[in-house]
């Protein structure tokens, strides 16, 4: 290890135009969208609206959602049965509710149009020949204002505007996805549609009781040439008769502000989200998907907001109508830790917060790993911040329950070693509600826990006539059950058919306790995802296979293969599922949105360029044979290291390093140790391991840069496209679906036109 003092006060440079860049992503319709699954989308991380074109509705529908719509049965005296009644159903009791949709009318049957979503000034943009004449509009949901405004741009006597309430009713039931509940489910109480003085207003009461409310007025501009539309809903259950008063203050309040100053605010926001953090890639349509669905999860997510679920604010009726714990929740916060947007990732950590001993007792049973899982995400919120508090104070008592419920479902064999009593593995044989010894599943979950709470208790009193017992576990406890095409299900169930989730997997990824530096653990693992691929040809793999495949394939450092599988999922036929043309996501012939798996393929993305596991940051670990030239900046590494780096002519050209806690840490990457020092703070302390690793002993907020060539500059720029194409997503030309993907479901036939 060599001591060095600061040199050199070399800076990585951004040389990105950054407008320029974040438009080059735009989703462009050169076709009309059709129906939900083709439209654009805008959002603030509490509201939302999809946009597109419907026939039978008449005109451009801007579908609106709120996340925190939900019914609160069995929990009339709160906002949500979530975390109050144990027996309490997604499905019927704390469902998300259909707030409605508003309808642009246009006088004349509109022929053509183009629309375009602005990523940069997050915003949609459409422009409509009709019969009648033409007409824009402009429609962006403030990103710190509760409300959505649609700007018009035709004379008044082209169109009008309506709002047709949502069937209150939940979705679940109204998809018949249970007979035999549905056949008991008692109704919501009819919308009520009133004038306020110059505002519209919907009010939604509940069986349970209390209220939700939208209220809208549209203002017409001077010389009659368009309006400003502002509609919202608030959600003040459970209490009655002020979620009308609220959404109209909102309104007024919005006003009062003004649409200049609304939009240059939100704009502000936007500018400087993106700026966070960067990557560019050589693949230009794989570049596009990455930056949408950043824009996307900030639509979807917000400190302070609530938690999403598998709609986030866009609504779409589905017999999933809610959270889902056994994939879903936790790929749906992949992305927010490297890329350097923890503050999305926070309102994960209230939820479980609010209502962990709910939880716990929800999953005690048979989904004990599913909510062990979502700790791996709480853990991860907390590690990327290197928040070394917040994981003891935090993370390490949750941990330690989920050890206890574990040290029940354990018995000893004549051997001495640890086996686990039959439990579920996610997806596999759950119609019948299967339960496996040894499940591979809770298994990986297990070592997880052990290995990462033994260290912290250690020391700690607290623990320490727990800790005796969990180090016993932790050495005695059976090993994974494998067979000739590697990993099983379970001690007695070989993986046997085609299996969507990667349940069976997950002791390589997400949760790292097979190595992929270790031989025989790679070679284990990458047997155990051929086979699971191949296995029936894959007939029933999902969207979320192949994310999981690329993640799987980019931890073993096999970026081609990871490439292959993003590429499926972007281009190719994705089994049960589809990805649709604004980067969305359904199953069930395109019925139901699940929102978690594009969202998990940005974390995909990043995992070629960055991964930290086993105590190491590793930079390029998993680069396509393709990609010569590539860059990254200030995405985040486990232990609160800000990295940045770039790749050129198929080699690390640069790396930089912050580090947050002072804590030595380890710099992995092909021939690493032939970088030479360009610039440091502070004095530092540096040692090369071998050929691809060096240690470095850096104070806390210091940064260090290691160069090839210390004559040139580093610099952070977008790097040429070898393939794809930009602006890919949206529909184009001849390209709309070409069946209507919803399920049937009457909406409340009340509209009020705006004069």
């Amino acid at each position: 290890m060599s001591m060095v003092q600061s040199v050199n006060a070399q800076e990585v440079q951004d040389k990105t135009n950054w407008p320029e860049f974040i438009s080059s992503h735009n989703l462009i319709w050169e076709d009309l969208p059709l129906q939900w699954n083709e439209g654009a989308f805008t959002g603030n991380g509490l509201l939302g609206m999809m946009v597109y074109v419907s026939e039978k509705d008449g005109g451009i529908v801007f579908s609106v959602g709120r996340s925190d719509v939900t019914d609160h049965r069995k929990a009339p005296n709160s906002k949500t049965s979530l975390g109050v009644m144990p027996k309490a159903s997604v499905g019927y009791d704390f469902c998300r509710l259909n707030i409605g949709k508003i309808i642009l009318k246009t006088k004349g049957k509109i022929l053509s149009g183009k629309i375009e979503q602005d990523l940069w000034n997050a915003e949609i943009r459409g422009q409509f020949e009709t019969t009648e004449g033409k007409l824009s509009f402009k429609a962006f949901t403030p990103r710190n204002v509760d409300v959505q405004i649609v700007e018009v741009k035709a004379p008044a006597s082209l169109y009008s505007f309506h709002f047709v309430p949502g069937n209150p009713q939940s979705p679940r039931m109204l998809t018949a996805a249970d007979k035999e509940k549905e056949e008991k489910y008692e109704l919501n109480p009819s919308p009520k549609l009133s004038r306020q003085g110059e505002y519209r207003v919907c009010v939604q009461p509940l069986l349970a009781g209390g209220d939700y409310a939208t209220a809208w007025t549209n203002l017409p501009s001077k010389n009659n040439s368009g309006s400003t539309f502002y509609i919202t809903t608030a959600n003040d259950v459970p209490k009655s008769n002020l979620s009308a008063k609220t959404a109209i203050q909102l309104i007024a309040n919005a006003r009062k502000t003004g649409l200049d100053k609304l939009m240059d605010t939100h704009q502000k926001w936007w500018h400087g989200f993106y700026q966070k953090s960067s990557l560019s890639i050589p693949d230009a349509q794989l570049e596009s998907f990455y930056w949408i669905q950043l824009y996307k999860m900030a639509t979807a997510s917000r400190p302070g907001g609530p938690a999403v679920d598998l709609f986030g604010p866009y609504f779409k009726t589905s017999p999933w109508p809610g959270m889902w714990w056994n994939l879903n929740i936790q790929l749906t916060y992949y992305p927010v830790y490297t890329s350097n947007h923890l503050e999305l990732g926070l309102n994960m950590l209230d939820i479980v917060d609010d209502n962990f001993n709910a939880l716990l007792e929800k999953h005690r049973a048979k989904g004990l790993g599913d909510l062990s899982w979502t700790l791996h995400n709480y853990w991860k919120q907390l590690a990327y911040a290197g928040d070394e508090v917040g994981i003891q104070t935090k993370w390490l008592p949750k941990a330690a329950k989920m050890l206890a419920l574990y040290e029940g479902k354990l018995h000893k064999n004549d051997a001495g070693i640890y086996e686990l009593d039959p439990m579920p593995s996610p997806e596999y044989g759950y119609k019948g509600g299967a339960l496996y010894p040894n499940a591979n599943y809770n298994l990986a979950i297990l070592r997880w826990l052990l290995n990462s709470v033994i260290p912290l208790v250690e020391k700690d009193q607290i623990y320490a006539a727990q800790l005796g017992k969990w180090k016993d576990i932790q050495a005695h406890l059976i090993a994974y059950p494998v067979n000739e095409n590697g990993l099983m299900i379970a001690s007695n169930q070989a993986l046997e058919k085609s299996h969507r989730h990667y349940s069976h997997l997950l002791a390589l990824y997400p949760l790292f306790q097979l190595k992929p530096d270790n031989k025989d653990d790679s070679l284990l693992v990458n047997k155990s995802v051929t086979y699971w691929h191949q296995l029936n040809n894959g007939k029933a793999l999902a969207g979320y296979s192949f994310t999981g495949a690329a993640s799987l394939y980019a931890a073993l450092g096999n970026g081609n293969a990871a490439l292959k599988n993003l590429d499926q999922l972007l281009n190719g036929k994705t089994g049960i599922s589809q990805f649709h043309t604004n980067t969305f996501y359904t199953e069930g012939s395109g019925k139901n949105e699940v929102i978690e798996t594009p969202l998990s393929g940005a974390a995909s993305v990043m995992e070629l360029l960055l991964q930290s596991w086993g105590g190491k940051i590793r930079v390029f670990p998993a680069m396509p044979t393709a990609w010569k030239n590539a860059c990254f900046n200030k995405l985040l590494a486990e232990g609160g290291y800000e990295v940045s780096g770039a790749y050129k002519n198929g080699d690390i050209d640069w790396v930089q390093v912050k580090s947050k806690t002072g804590k030595p840490f380890v710099i992995a990457g092909k021939n690493i140790s032939a970088l030479k020092i360009a610039s440091t703070s502070a004095t530092f302390k540096i040692k090369n391991n071998n050929t691809n690793e060096v240690t470095v002993d850096l104070p806390a907020g210091q940064t260090i840069l290691l160069k090839r060539e210390l004559k040139t500059q580093a610099v952070v720029a977008p790097v040429s496209y070898q393939n794809g194409q930009l602006n890919s997503f949206g529909v184009k030309k001849g390209m709309q679906l070409k069946t209507l993907q919803d399920w049937t479901v009457k909406d409340y036939l009340y509209e009020l036109e705006q004069k």
